[in-house]
Order: C-alpha cells, then sequence, then structure tokens
C-alpha cells in the first residue's frame, strides 16, 4: 500500500510556520486570527469565524483550507464554499511558503495537502506522544541554543543529571500507528506494517532555533536509525523524515522548524517495516559477523524480531552524534531497546520451553579503538544480565555462535555459566543451528569480551519457562547492559585510569500470554 503524507508531521508543522506561529503572531498569537489557533494539532479539523476548515468530501476543493492556499499557489479569486468568501492566505509571501511551495520540487505543498484530503484526511496527530513532553524548563539555561534528546518522562536536557543507567527503557521514543495517531506496542513487527517513530526532543538553551523562527535562528535537524537488537551498537538503517512534502523520499534529516528556548517539541520519521527489513539484511551481510549458521535474512527476520532505535538531534553548525555515543556522554542522542518478550502458556509442549531473542553487540566508544593499543584494559567490555523473574520462568540461557566462542572468549570469561547439551532438552531448539549455549546463574551474571574493533558478535538469550507452572500476565523484566573499560582523565595529576561506563543495553519485559484468547501487548 502507498505510504500517505501526514497531517501532522508533514502538513501541520508547516502551517504553523506559513501562519507566523513562531512569531506568535496571526494564527499563533493569544488572540489568533479567525478564531484558527495554530498552536494547536487540532485546529484544521475544528472551525474558524467562518465556518468548518475541512470539507466532508474527498474532493479538496470542498475544503476551505486547501482552496485559500491553493488560490494563492494559483493566482486565482477568494474562494467562495458554500456561499461564503474565504480569504487568500498566507498573507504576504512568508520564506516558508516560497521553500514550501513556490521553489520546491513537486510534490509542492498544496498538492501534497490535496493528496491527504483525498486519502481521507486521517487524523494522525500523535496526542500520547504529545502528552509526554515536559512543561517548559524552569530555572538558569545553558548560552545559545542547546538541543537533546529526551532519555527520561521530565529530561531538561541536564547532562549527566538524573539520566538512569537503563536509558534506553525510559526515553521518550515510540511507535505510532499512521492510521490513528496513538502510541503503539506491537508483540512483534510483521513486515507488512507502518509505523512513525516519534521522539520528543528539547532546547535547555537560552536562544530560540529554527530558521523560521522571527527573526530567522540557527537551522535545527533531527534524524532517526534503526539497528538490529543489540546492547551497544550493530548494523543500522537510517529512517526517511516526516517533514520530506515527497512521501518517497529517502531524505532522511527532519527540518524542526522552530525551538522556543526552553521548550520542547516531537519529531517524526516513517517507519516501513518491510524496506527497514530490507536494509538491515543488507547491513548485517555486509558486516560479515557469524550467525552460527543463519543467513541474514533469517537473522533479521527472526521471530518477534524488534529494532532498537536512536534518535539524534543537532543544530545546522554542528556534526551529528555518532551512532555509537550515548546519552550519557552525549545529550543530543537518546536510545529505545525496550520490548515484550513473550511466553504462550496454550502451548503446552515441550515443557519446559525456551524463547529466544537474538542480539549483537560492538565496539561503541571509537576512539578506544586506538587507544586499547597501549593499554589492553582500554575497550573490554563487560555484558551484565539481570533477571527479575518468578518460578517457572526462572531459566536463563545464553547462545553463541560455535567460531565466535571459539575466537573471542577465554576459558575463564564464563566463571559461574555452564555448558548446556541442548539435544538432551527434549524439544527444544536452538537459536541457531552452530552453538554453544550455556546456562546463565540466576538473577545477576557477567562475562567479559574483549575490544572488538570493527567487528560485531552475535549472541542470543534464552529463557525457559514452564507452560504448566506460569500464569498469563507479567512475568518480570530482564535487562541486558553493556558497559566497557574507558580512561577517567585525573589532569591535576596528569594521569588516568580505566573505569567501566555504560555504553549501551536492553530489556525485555516478560510477560505469559494465552494465544487462545488474543493478546494485546501492553
Amino acid at each position: 500500500m502507498p505510504a500517505n503524507p501526514s497531517y501532522y508531521f508533514t502538513l501541520f508543522k508547516k502551517f504553523q510556520v506559513l501562519n507566523h506561529v513562531a512569531s506568535n503572531s496571526v494564527h499563533g498569537s493569544a488572540n489568533p486570527t479567525a478564531g484558527f489557533d495554530l498552536r494547536n494539532a487540532a485546529a484544521a479539523f475544528g472551525n474558524s469565524n467562518r465556518g468548518a476548515l475541512l470539507g466532508a468530501s474527498a474532493n479538496p476543493a470542498d475544503s476551505p483550507l486547501w482552496a485559500i492556499l491553493n488560490a494563492k499557489a494559483t493566482g486565482g479569486a477568494p474562494p467562495v464554499i458554500g456561499g461564503t468568501q474565504w480569504p487568500i492566505m498566507p498573507l504576504g509571501t512568508p520564506v516558508s511558503w516560497t521553500d514550501f511551495q513556490v521553489n520546491a520540487p513537486a510534490p509542492k505543498l498544496v498538492q501534497v495537502f490535496a493528496d491527504w484530503i483525498q486519502a481521507g484526511k486521517v487524523n494522525d496527530v500523535p496526542n500520547g506522544v504529545l502528552g509526554t513532553m515536559p512543561p517548559p524548563i524552569a530555572g538558569a539555561l545553558d548560552p545559545g541554543v542547546v538541543l537533546f534528546a529526551c532519555s527520561m518522562p521530565g529530561d531538561d536536557g541536564v547532562r549527566p543529571g538524573n539520566v538512569p543507567p537503563d536509558y534506553w527503557a525510559t526515553s521518550l521514543i515510540f511507535l505510532v500507528d499512521p492510521a490513528t495517531g496513538n502510541s503503539v506496542f506491537p508483540g512483534q513487527l510483521s513486515a507488512a506494517s507502518d509505523y512513525y517513530l516519534a521522539a520528543v526532543i528539547g532546547n535547555r538553551g537560552n536562544a530560540h532555533g529554527g530558521r523560521y523562527m522571527s527573526p530567522a535562528a540557527v537551522g535545527l535537524e533531527a534524524a532517526g536509525w534503526v539497528m538490529v537488537w543489540n546492547a551497544g551498537t550493530s548494523p543500522s538503517v537510517q529512517l526517511p523524515a516526516l517533514s520530506n512534502l515527497d512521501v518517497n523520499s529517502t531524505n532522511g534529516v527532519y527540518g524542526v522548524y522552530f525551538l522556543r528556548s526552553g521548550r520542547y517539541d516531537v519529531v517524526g520519521f516513517r517507519l516501513n517495516v518491510q524496506t527497514v527489513f530490507d536494509g538491515l539484511v543488507a547491513a548485517v551481510a555486509a558486516s560479515g559477523m557469524d550467525l552460527g549458521g543463519l543467513t541474514a535474512a533469517e537473522w533479521v527476520h527472526a521471530e518477534g524480531a524488534h529494532l532498537c532505535a536512536k534518535v539524534l538531534v543537532r543544530t545546522e553548525n554542528e556534526s551529528w552524534p555518532a551512532l555509537g555515543d550515548t546519552p550519557l556522554t552525549n545529550r543530543r542522542l537518546a536510545q529505545k531497546n525496550l520490548a515484550p518478550f513473550a511466553a504462550d502458556v496454550s502451548v503446552v509442549a515441550p515443557d519446559p520451553n525456551i524463547i529466544w531473542k537474538n542480539f549483537v553487540m560492538g565496539d561503541v566508544i571509537q576512539f578506544l579503538r586506538h587507544a586499547s593499543r597501549f593499554d589492553d584494559r582500554l575497550g573490554m567490555h563487560r555484558l551484565t544480565i539481570r533477571a527479575e523473574l518468578p518460578e517457572g520462568a526462572d531459566q536463563l540461557f545464553l547462545a553463541i555462535p560455535k567460531r565466535t566462542f571459539g575466537r573471542w572468549f577465554r576459558k575463564n570469561s564464563f566463571k559461574g555459566f555452564k555448558a548446556v547439551n541442548v539435544q538432551a532438552i527434549k524439544g527444544v531448539k536452538p537459536p541457531f543451528p552452530e552453538h554453544v549455549v550455556l546456562a546463565v546463574p540466576p538473577k545477576e551474571a557477567a562475562f567479559e569480551i574483549p575490544a572488538l574493533g570493527e567487528e560485531f558478535l552475535a549472541m542470543s538469550l534464552g529463557v525457559g519457562y514452564s507452560p504448566r507452572r506460569v500464569k498469563p500476565g507479567p512475568l518480570g523484566r530482564i535487562t541486558v547492559t553493556q558497559e566497557t573499560q574507558a580512561p577517567k582523565i585525573d589532569r591535576r595529576k596528569r594521569r588516568y585510569d580505566a573505569e567501566l561506563v555504560t555504553v549501551g543495553g536492553f530489556t525485555l519485559l516478560l510477560e505469559a500470554v494465552d494465544s487462545r484468547q488474543g493478546h494485546d501487548a501492553p
């Protein structure tokens, strides 16, 4: 099914800057012209003092809001609809009108607006995401424009501030249903599905940003990336920005048109699951990582596959944060690695059963690749597995491709872990053909991995459970944390020591479901 324009991200955000919301005038003032308040995302679905702004039909000419813009674009007379004459808008020739209509390549704004009306006028305002935006930042602000991506509820951009160690579970990054604007939490990603990836960003600086501010300020941009499920970093694909007028454009830079000092906004990207999976298959194949006998397509399309997401922001004068950065080291990046992990209690055999979650890890702090040449402590990783699970779902397993295990791990890397003969566990299928499976010590366990350089490691985490002993409902959570040895510099003594810093991870929300009764992910 072809993609449709987004009302909120593609059209509404442009309507705001066409009609001077960024300067608190016309339709963005306390008493907006004609009663049309473009500070409100639902405004177009309501009325002005002349009547309804959108018509009942799929004919764009029946919608006054489209007709007044079309008259401006074509040089026509003020439109008359239902016996009511409407003014030509926008007033004058705002820079945004020149950018989005006069000088824009096809499709131009007025045509894209018509396409949206003909597609059914879908209201995709992401109210759930908008509801997570914190109030304006109180207190002293930093000099200039200081962008950040929100890594937790109430994030004010201070770093390290109160950013939690499992920031990937708390960041304000969401999947949104394009048909409704509702935030969704799918149990798995179907290749036929489309989503928006939306994120909350902020400006903790004392200066306004955005080229459509009045007066114009520094340009602001955002980008969205998705990766195969990982603890630190992995092969990735950039998402198309929903600010693109062309729904088929692959341009990944989202234009943030204005962001006032101490305020927040929401940015969005188009996530077509099939397109993303195809891109990730190519990226995983190109990485050359050992997948234990699986193909890249089999790895990416594993049952219940999920994606890790990162959202980056910058001013036009800044470079992009590196994908290997973390919110603890760079506030201009946020990450979401949180997924439901369902055990089906209606499947009574085998008992016990094991469900697997494939993941990837790689070096995150890039400069340590070079630093580790003179200090072998630097760049070493520790992967820690913490589980909060009830009786009946309290067995954990770690599967590693056989060649990877022989190449990267020392005999003493896995203290407390025990080798498992999977063939001896009746009916349990390992996650990949060529494997070493280890039983993980309960509650908390850790193992070390040397610096990986340009390579990635593929692994799988398994949860053993008894369908007879667990009941439908939440069962707990599993958190996997990747830490890396990095230098802690003492400038006064002109020396450094190595310390472990958190560079990534993921959280699985384990629940038991009964597929005979249907299931909606939380």
